[in-house]
């Protein structure tokens, strides 16, 4: 998408009359705002993109982690005598190990700000209006 457009000087915005002018400035709002949604719609594919991954991360490490406090209630439970269960309480461990690192790596990738650039970009546009319809 191309959002161009005609950059008027001073000097002409002054010959112009007022519909002109209007419909001037409804061409320029129509760019502002196409700038604007594609932006926001860049901005959330990326933030949806994130948030996959650690949707991924999260439920892969939940999984592990049920799966491996299962082997080591497992274990627990054959190691009153003490006998095989040293193998099955290790791989419990190692597995509660790993879930862990997972569930800390997707709880790192969730968004906690979403729309931060779209946010910053329109409160900039809603002063610089500000400023400039004063």
């Amino acid at each position: 998408m191309d959002l161009e457009s005609e950059r008027l000087e001073r000097s002409q915005l002054e010959t112009l009359s007022t519909p002109e002018l209007i419909r001037h400035a409804l061409s320029e709002t129509r760019l502002l705002v196409k700038a604007e949604v594609m932006h926001a719609k860049k901005e959330l594919k990326q933030e949806l993109q994130a948030a996959k991954m650690a949707g991924i991360f999260l439920g892969a490490g939940a999984v592990l982690a049920l799966t491996s406090l299962a082997v080591l209630f497992v274990a627990l439970g054959l190691a009153l005598p003490l006998g095989a269960a040293v193998g099955v309480l290790i791989v419990g461990a190692v597995l509660l190990a790993v879930a862990g690192l997972l569930l800390f790596l997707g709880a790192r990738r969730v968004p906690k700000k979403p729309l931060v650039h779209t946010q910053e970009r329109l409160k900039t546009d809603l002063q610089l209006t500000r400023e400039t319809l004063q």
